[in-house]
């Protein structure tokens, strides 16, 4: 089980502790996913100067570092950036974005990221650092995610967004009682302008619904059922291979 707690520290006027805030447009881009899906694609300090270089296709859409999609179903994919050796952080890390989205995680699906450090930045496991330093960006991630799709219900029904919530994958219009799921907005939402990272407003930790939950590691089924399709590294896959061997004949 893993139990992700919040830092003791917060720092909310910064997005992280390794660098200086980037620009809105290196920080966090969205555009639409093939099939309506929303992208949200992310940089994680100090990684601005590689968000302008282009990427490649990966699941629904084009991705450039994508932390965070969704499609119109509603299903959530999160991308977990770094190694997982048994610490939990491929179930720790989207439980943070998970949260400031303000999504059910039985809905959440996670995809480990692929090791390609131009595209997502430092890729590690080891000195206990991973809370340390993705608790912070990574909240703003999910929040920036949060107030598009507010602001997308917003605009459809022609009211302030400041009149409207999010909570469990669904955005409310508190005056009327109308609701909208965010499969049925991430289209609209896709097309409006990425927030300023630095202004986003992070929810109160008094109302975390994930984080400081106990919750089963994303791969512990498949670990323990053996199941082949998870690479683990006690399973590798050596077929179809040819044997070969040296020979040497000593006078």
């Amino acid at each position: 089980m893993t139990t992700m707690t919040a830092p003791s520290s917060e720092r909310p006027a910064t997005v992280g502790p390794l660098s200086p805030i980037p620009s809105r447009r290196s920080f966090l881009k969205a555009s639409a996913a093939a099939g309506g899906g929303l992208l949200l694609q992310a940089i994680l300090p100090p990684l601005a100067a590689i968000a302008e270089t282009s990427g490649d296709s990966v699941g629904e859409g084009a991705a450039l570092n994508a932390f965070l999609r969704i499609s119109p179903d509603g299903v959530v994919t999160i991308m977990s950036k770094n190694p997982d050796i048994g610490q939990g952080i491929k179930t720790m890390l989207p439980m943070v974005i998970a949260e400031e989205l303000d999504v059910e995680w039985k809905n959440v699906r996670i995809e480990q990221a692929p090791l390609d450090e131009a595209k997502y930045g430092e890729q590690f496991a080891g000195g206990s650092m991973a809370t340390t330093l993705n608790y912070d960006p990574l909240r703003r991630v999910g929040a920036a995610g949060r107030q598009m799709l507010i602001a997308a219900a917003a605009q459809i029904w022609n009211v302030p967004p400041s009149e409207c919530d999010a909570e469990a994958g669904v955005v409310h219009y508190q005056k009327t009682g109308r609701s909208l799921g965010y499969g049925e907005l991430v289209s609209k939402a896709a097309s409006l302008p990425a927030p300023d990272l630095a202004r986003v407003k992070l929810k109160d930790p008094k109302s975390f619904r994930i984080i400081g939950q106990p919750t089963p590691g994303v791969d512990n089924a498949r670990i323990v059922t053996g199941q082949p399709s998870t690479p683990f590294a006690i399973l590798p896959s050596l077929s179809p291979i040819l044997a070969a061997a040296a020979i040497f004949r000593f006078r």
